[in-house]
């Protein structure tokens, strides 16, 4: 699928059906799309995160982080990839909102995809390891991987089993998560695996809905 930027924003809005990107005091991430060196089309830059990190080291990550009192989510997201990535904030575009996915953090995990303008493969050695490119038309023609996992509750000796009729016997449902991969490598898993996910069902939504 060839697209323009233009064609990303709309199409992303249109098979989503959501616009805002309220909920500040949250995390925030984009997509970052910059020109492929191929093909003419979009490649998604990926991070790798430094291994001097306390949380998830080596991993791979979208630019993001949490955001700063009095700032939204999409001034959060362009502004971890603007410190991330070394890049002026003027440079970084938001074109849709992804909405809100499950993070790896109890906070809400805002989501964008956006391009920058003239990125030449910059990134800041404070917390990115190296980058990396997927192309987005890989993205919308492989599924990824997903593995259900079964989550289990775990109670505090002081939880009030006498007010839960049955008490500890509480016949309680299962819960579970669908964490999702893809097996490129380095591999890309998790939430970020789950945004780029949203992206390419977005995307496809839209196309399917567009009038020819």
């Amino acid at each position: 699928m060839r697209l323009d930027a233009l064609d990303v924003g709309r199409l992303v809005t249109r098979g989503l059906r959501l616009l805002g990107d309220e909920g500040a005091g949250s995390a925030a991430v984009l997509v970052p799309l910059v020109p492929s060196r191929e093909d003419g089309g979009w490649d998604v830059v990926l991070e790798v995160r430094a291994a001097t990190l306390d949380v998830q080291p080596g991993e791979v990550c979208l630019p993001g982080g949490a955001g700063k009192p009095g700032e939204t989510p999409r001034e959060t997201a362009v502004r971890e990839t603007a410190e991330e990535l070394l890049v002026d904030p003027g440079r970084v575009h938001v074109l849709a909102s992804l909405g809100t996915l499950p993070g790896p953090t109890p906070r809400p995990l805002h989501a964008f995809v956006g391009t920058i303008d003239g990125y030449d493969g910059s990134f800041g050695t404070d917390e990115v390891a190296s980058t990396f490119r997927v192309p987005l038309a890989w993205l919308l023609s492989h599924e990824p991987r997903r593995e259900r996992v079964a989550l289990r509750r775990s109670f505090g000796p002081d939880f009030p089993w006498e007010l839960i009729p049955g008490g500890r016997s509480y016949p309680w449902g299962a819960r579970e998560d669908c964490i999702p991969f893809y097996e490129t490598d380095p591999v890309i898993w998790g939430a970020t695996a789950r945004v780029l996910d949203r992206l390419a069902r977005a995307l496809a939504r839209g196309v399917d809905e567009r009038v020819v």
